[in-house]
Parts: C-alpha cells; structure tokens; sequence
C-alpha cells in the first residue's frame, strides 16, 4: 500500500515568501532614469552645436564659404524657388555681401528685385520687393528677327543695341554707326513667331529708350564681362 508523503514543517520553513514587488525598480533606480532623460537631450545638442561649430570652423579655415547663387535664369518679380538656386562655394564671402547657403530662407519664396542671370552670386538687395524698373531707367519691347541676337541669348545677360544692317548700311555712308543703347539688361526672350521673329524685351537708360523704339530694325551684340565696367 502506498503512502502519502506530506511536507515536513522544516521544509515549509525553507520556503521564501513570495514578494509582490519583486523585479520592480527601485525608488533609487526610477530617479537614475529621470536624471539620465534630460543629460540624454543636452547630449544631443551638444552634437549638434559641435556639428555647426565644427563646419563654420571649416570654412574660415579653408577660406571658402559656401554661398548661393543662381541657377537658372530669374526675372524681376518672379518669385525665387528652391530649384532657381544652387550652392557654390567662394572665398572672402563675407566681403561681397553674398548671402550663405544657410541663409536660404532668405532668398527662397522671396521676390527677384532684378532680373538674374544663371552663375549669379546672390546678394541680399538682389531680393525682396521688386522695384522696378529702377529710377531713371526703362523696360521696352524690341522685335528682332533671327540673326540679329545671339542664339543663346538669356535673361540677364547684358547687351548693346545697335541698328539694323540696313539701317546702319545707310549710316556708314557718311558715318560710323552707333549703338542705341549699351549695357543694357535682358529681362524676357519670347519664343519666335511663324517669321522668326523674337520679342525681347530690355531694361535700358531712359533716355536711351526712345531712340531704340523708334529704330526700324535692331541687332543686339552681348557684351562680354570684361566689357561691362568698361561702358
């Protein structure tokens, strides 16, 4: 016959009670864990001060700073997106007034206060409320057929306005031609009608811009930049 084995008073005594909380964190543990929350924070902005510290640092040390510039042609009045800028990097930015690549936001959703070609190294006068045409200065309309502009001939780019072949053929006779216009500025390129012919339109001297209006024809020669401070 079988016997039952009953546990002996001892052996219960051996037993340890059973905690409720065990394998809970301590009161000391759950104040470790606030503390470290906060230092955990500070560290990351520590690293990321260190990070613009560090490149800022970089640049003075290179001596180029990265700035922005224009990438593709802008008019005056249109307002300045993120795909009409680019980065570049120049030495003695500072100097010049350009306005750095961490400044975009100063530039981008802002208005072109002057027509901008591509490669344009932007300053901050360059955008906000457009003011134009500025005093003492014109926009007009001149139709040029093919031929009588450069085939790549942009917003921006800057050009001397002379009279047509015809017209200056007639004027050789007895003197040498003249320009109409110097310097002055492309501010549109309209695509060419079913006779070739192009609407441009420009930003030149007033009092300039009766004389290039009342021309019955026009060529335009782009002026290259060493010529620029020349005029």
């Amino acid at each position: 016959m079988s016997k039952i084995a009953f546990p002996s008073q001892d052996a219960a005594r051996s037993v340890p009670p059973t905690d409720p909380d065990a394998g809970a964190p301590t009161a000391h543990e759950r104040l470790a864990s606030r503390v470290r929350i906060p230092y955990a924070v500070t560290s990351v902005a520590l690293v990321v001060t260190g990070a613009v510290l560090f490149t800022v640092a970089a640049w003075q040390i290179s001596g180029r700073a990265p700035v922005l510039a224009v990438a593709q042609p802008i008019a005056a009045g249109q307002v300045v997106t993120q795909d009409d800028v680019k980065i570049v990097k120049v030495g003695a930015a500072s100097d010049l007034g350009l306005v750095p690549s961490i400044n975009e936001a100063e530039v981008v959703g802002h208005v072109a206060a002057v027509p901008l070609a591509a490669g344009t190294l932007l300053t901050a006068h360059m955008v906000g409320t457009a003011d134009f045409p500025p005093p003492g200065q014109a926009v007009i309309g001149v139709a040029l057929k093919a031929g009588a502009f450069p085939p790549r001939l942009g917003v921006g780019d800057r050009v001397n306005v002379w009279p047509g072949p015809d017209v200056a053929a007639v004027a050789s006779a007895s003197s040498a031609p003249v320009a109409l216009a110097s310097n002055a500025v492309v501010t549109s390129v309209g695509s060419a009608d079913s006779v070739g012919t192009t609407v441009v339109t420009l930003l030149v001297d007033a009092q300039a811009a009766p004389k290039v209006t009342q021309a019955p024809s026009l060529s335009v020669v782009e002026v290259s930049p060493n010529e620029v401070g020349q005029l």
